[in-house]
């Protein structure tokens, strides 16, 4: 395909500054803040304290003092009201900047040699680069190269973009997220799940950090532990419309998991699942069924 872009309709951007933004942030989330020089972005997550996923965002240090925190969706919980309820006495201001901002998904064929339509030099992992009206930045959570752009809602560069590229819609990018095993936060991974469950300790925690909102159980489990659920990228075939979600997955007539979502691929359905670790064999070598009878299979994709 030509080079596209997707909007993020349901993005939240967050403005966090002050003397002690740092060090707060340092004790709210899963990744080391403090080895974030400025011009650094880099993937972290919000715990609560039995280490269940409570937000995702892309955070970009601007300024010594400053931080713009970029989330693909809203959380179940006000994302400023829920950065907000650890402060004591610190030198900490949120502020929510959604309504200036659009945020795009851009697959360029040959970043480096296009860019040049965005007024950007190579983009480099890990940093992003600062123009007038946004930031570009490499998405970390795709295996294959692709770009987020924060950029000022209505600004010259969004146009340009919408002329000279195809703008895709939610249905062909869940598709190509899903096969890159990219789980959205909080629809697919979420309040009921650990990082480890859906491989996000690999990218989005830092277990060699001090302390913050989950660490105790982060650690245990890095130590000592593993988890017996998996969240999976997974095929339903049956050529019927998508069953109402959730459904149970069954292995040897007991419910292992849960289908979270489904999206239409030509003449079945892609989407992610979490099962029990026992039943992922059975998943990957002949599938499973699914609750009720009729509704089809599933297969580990």
């Amino acid at each position: 395909m030509e080079d596209f872009f997707y909007r993020h309709n349901h993005a939240t951007i967050i403005r966090a500054q002050g003397e002690d933004a740092e060090d707060y942030l340092q004790s709210q989330w899963s990744i080391d803040i403090r080895k974030l020089g400025k011009g650094s972005v880099r993937f972290g997550l919000r715990l609560n304290l039995k280490g269940k996923i409570l937000a995702g965002a892309y955070i970009a240090r601007l300024k010594e003092e400053e931080f713009l925190l970029i989330s693909e969706n809203k959380p179940d919980l006000n994302m400023v009201e829920m950065l907000e309820e650890n402060i004591v006495a610190d030198e900490v201001e949120f502020f929510d900047e959604t309504p200036k901002w659009d945020l795009l998904s851009l697959q360029i064929n040959k970043p480096n040699a296009s860019l040049g339509t965005l007024g950007t030099p190579k983009i480099t992992e890990g940093h992003f680069t600062q123009e007038e009206e946004g930031l570009l930045f490499l998405d970390e959570r795709m295996q294959s190269e692709h770009l987020l752009a924060l950029l000022q809602r209505d600004s010259t560069t969004i146009k340009s973009i919408s002329e000279k590229m195809e703008e895709i819609f939610s249905t062909h990018y869940d598709i190509m997220r899903i096969n890159e095993h990219k789980f959205s936060i909080p629809k697919e991974i979420g309040a009921d799940d650990l990082p480890q469950e859906a491989g996000m300790e690999r990218i989005a925690i830092d277990f060699d950090k001090g302390c913050y909102l989950g660490q105790e159980v982060m650690a245990r489990l890095h130590a000592m532990g593993k988890v017996q659920r998996q969240v999976m990228a997974i095929r339903w075939e049956k050529n019927i419309s998508p069953p109402s979600l959730p459904v149970g997955i069954l292995f040897e007539n007991k419910t292992v998991g849960h289908i979270k979502s489904l999206v239409m691929d030509k003449n079945s359905c892609i989407g992610v699942a979490k099962i029990h670790l026992k039943a992922k064999e059975k998943l990957i070598e002949s599938g499973l069924e699914t609750e009720n009878q009729g509704m089809g299979r599933i297969f580990s994709l």
